[in-house]
């Protein structure tokens, strides 16, 4: 019996490694034990160990403020991945922890990066880490796969999880904008009162469409009630909610690339703490933070960050858009283009199996 340790901190990587650890169960029913340090999706098909999506954090500020408590189920972790003696640790995402887990158990084990840091935005450096301290690199976007080729790193692409996941097929819109502020406590509190303001703003002048906040499985809705007060309508996230709206107000993250594949109209918004932004702005070396940006190589999708993410910016640009058919269209069509750029399809399953040849066993699942 092949044993796998899993380790996904935040809820875009505990989302990807839930698929993984449901197609490994399918192919692999009784050849492997697999264990997580991760969040609710991996512990679904895996025996988790401690729950690190409640240590999730985002910024260089926050981070500082919650140090003492990573450093401590940091030291829990290497203990419990030592007690487990796995044939393979699988990390995903998560750099600044995760990258210190590689280094310290590298010699001992051996290890794959799951859609790695994004080391051609910023902090290049990373990338002679991940080289040093992994034995293979598996990437989610086919640029990420031709940029570490250009290091001479092991890396290995077999397309974007989420293909397989969302059914691209967009209902027909209802007269309804969502709302997602974030997968993190810090995300939410940053952007759910500009998303409010824009929010009544916009009620002033379209009276007929509803406005529903989306909660992540991670987050407690009483959080939200805790920032924005009790009168709020709030969902917990699912594609079928989300394929019904006719225009998306969403933070950056995982969210954006969801939204695109359906061909939703949307635009993001980043807020963080204005230390960490100027830090921020020193160190990254890209023109967008919007992932279908990024992508595209091209504004696709309207990007409002730090101060430009004014409750009048947002109000007016979604108004503009929701009021002018040509311009609704012309953005749906620009969507388009992204989900062809993270093809091929069977992500998953091909991962999964590339996994399973490498511990040497054999699926038996019939697939």
């Amino acid at each position: 019996m092949k044993k796998i340790v899993f380790v996904a901190g935040d809820k875009s990587g505990d989302f990807y490694a839930g698929l993984l650890t449901k197609e490994l169960k399918t192919l692999y029913q009784n050849k492997l034990e697999v264990y997580s340090f991760g969040g609710p999706a991996l512990a679904k098909n895996s025996r988790q160990i401690i729950n690190l999506t409640e240590y999730a954090v985002s910024g260089i500020f926050e981070v500082a403020r919650n140090l003492g408590k990573i450093l401590s189920v940091f030291t829990k972790t290497i203990e419990g991945i030592k007690a487990i003696d796995p044939d393979l640790i699988i990390l995903v995402d998560f750099p600044d922890f995760n990258l210190r887990i590689a280094k310290k158990l590298n010699n001992q084990f051996k290890i794959f990066y799951y859609i790695s840091p994004q080391v051609w935005a910023w902090r290049k450096k990373r990338v002679n880490l991940i080289k040093k301290y992994t034995d293979k690199i598996i990437v989610i976007f086919k640029f990420e796969e031709e940029f570490y080729k250009k290091k001479q790193t092991d890396v290995l692409y077999f397309g974007h999880p989420l293909l397989d996941s969302i059914n691209s097929e967009q209902s027909q819109p209802q007269k309804l904008i969502l709302l997602l502020p974030g997968s993190r406590e810090n995300e939410i509190r940053n952007h759910l009162p500009v998303m409010l303001k824009a929010k009544k703003i916009m009620e002033k002048e379209i009276k007929n469409y509803r406005f529903l906040i989306v909660r992540p499985e991670n987050i407690e809705e009483e959080f939200y009630k805790q920032i924005g007060g009790e009168n709020l309508n709030i969902i917990p996230h699912s594609y079928d909610i989300i394929s019904k709206a006719e225009f998306i107000i969403t933070s950056s993250g995982t969210a954006t690339l969801e939204i695109a594949i359906m061909e939703i109209p949307f635009l993001l918004i980043y807020k963080v703490h204005s230390l960490t932004w100027l830090i921020l702005r020193m160190m990254v070396k890209i023109k967008f933070i919007g992932m279908p940006n990024i992508i595209a190589k091209r504004k696709i999708v309207e990007e409002y960050i730090q101060n430009k993410a004014t409750p009048q910016n947002i109000a007016g640009y979604c108004l503009r858009i929701i009021k002018n058919k040509d311009e609704y269209s012309k953005l749906k069509e620009g969507l388009k283009g992204i989900k062809e750029k993270l093809t091929p399809y069977g992500a998953i399953e091909n991962t999964v199996k590339f996994i399973g040849s490498y511990l040497g066993i054999e699926n038996d699942s019939g697939k």
